[in-house]
């Protein structure tokens, strides 16, 4: 891999190691670009139930600062980025960019681990029937159509059934979706990994025969990822298997443009 747009940081409370470690072991994994893609702090989703696994709002300019200084540090060794992996919570929606405006924040990766506005939204991985798949979907489509996304991570981290015939309509509907807004999805080596139930060959195949452009996503919690050939290759293989277009690139001025257009 020579880039890598999904990378955590300690301040989500399920990563670690330090900022600058995860960019010296990106350099000695031959990756030249990084983008830090921290979870999001949610304004208005602050409480215990969500603090496991999200930088809180305070933390936001720490992570801003880091980020920005290891550019600056490592300016010619390797092109770090500024971003955010966030939710798409439409209530709380223009709160949270509101939010973030003043941070420079480059670029915003979707990523949908809950559903609806509420804080005890159900987690898409407990998804097990029609109509939750249906929601997934129009949420996340939702999401990629307001035009401040750059792309969707691991779309298929939704939990239903793989052979339930909503799984290949609604996934179907979200890649296409992404495939109109000229946007790629990921395939996920965190999923490999872990040996998650995502990225899974139905999906694969559902994005062949959509022609979506793909996106590997390392989804580092740990440095260590960088340097994991026997995921990086196996995600490299089933990519392959499935004849997909792989991008490196993201189109890291939509976010920039969703503000001059909104405000």
């Amino acid at each position: 891999m020579k880039a890598n747009f999904h990378t955590h940081t300690f301040r989500c409370n399920h990563a670690g190691c330090s900022d600058q470690r995860y960019v010296d072991v990106a350099i000695e994994a031959g990756i030249g670009t990084l983008g830090f893609s921290d979870h999001a702090p949610y304004v208005g989703f602050e409480g215990d139930f969500y603090s496991f696994y999200r930088m809180r709002p305070e933390q936001l300019e720490d992570y801003v600062t880091s980020v920005n200084e290891l550019r600056e540090q490592y300016k010619g060794r390797i092109d770090i980025h500024l971003g955010l992996e966030a939710e798409y919570y439409p209530k709380l929606f223009p709160k949270l960019l509101e939010f973030l405006k003043p941070y420079g924040i480059e670029y915003l990766i979707l990523g949908q681990h809950y559903l609806d506005d509420d804080q005890h939204g159900m987690y898409v991985q407990w998804v097990n029937t029609e109509e939750d798949m249906v929601r997934y979907a129009d949420q996340c489509v939702e999401a990629l159509e307001t035009g401040a996304f750059s792309y969707i991570a691991h779309p298929d981290i939704v939990g239903l059934d793989r052979k339930h015939p909503a799984f290949r309509r609604e996934m179907k509907r979200i890649l296409e979706c992404s495939g109109r807004l000229g946007l790629p999805v990921e395939v996920n080596v965190l999923g490999i990994y872990r040996d998650r139930i995502y990225p899974c060959e139905e999906f694969l195949d559902l994005c062949r025969e959509c022609g979506s452009r793909v996106i590997l996503g390392i989804d580092a919690h740990l440095p260590e990822q960088f340097t994991d050939a026997p995921s990086i290759e196996k995600a490299y293989n089933l990519i392959e298997k499935y004849g997909l277009e792989v991008t490196e690139t993201i189109d890291t001025t939509r976010f920039l443009r969703y503000y001059e257009a909104n405000t």
